[in-house]
């Protein structure tokens, strides 16, 4: 994911009433040398690191066979629904502005 190109975003995302969020199995020690390694990051952080994946297990992104979380964008609603998600594999990446799009036509 392009970070500094969702950072610029996120006043948009704001604009719709969207809370933007990032999560991954890692540590939030390693969250903070991600985050400073693209010169800040100005949405939250979340880890899903003990146990493990629990959270990615719950959205059917966890790679059992490689221990690791896929890579996907998720929107859920105010009232915890599911509005769509889309996958883009571990080594794939997302683009800020069309999840801004999606975003859009969907609230």
């Amino acid at each position: 994911m392009e970070i500094p190109g969702l950072n610029s975003l996120l006043e948009q995302f704001d604009a719709i009433d969207t809370q933007v969020l990032g999560m991954s199995i890692d540590s939030k020690y390693c969250h903070t040398g991600w985050a400073q390694g693209f010169g800040g990051i100005n949405f939250p952080l979340l880890s899903d690191f003990h146990e493990k994946g629990e959270v990615a297990k719950k959205y059917g992104l966890w790679l059992e066979e490689a221990g690791i979380s896929d890579r996907a964008t998720v929107l859920i609603s105010k009232e915890g629904i599911v509005l769509w998600s889309n996958s883009v594999g571990p080594g794939g990446e997302r683009q800020p502005m069309e999840m801004l799009e999606k975003t859009k036509s969907l609230v």
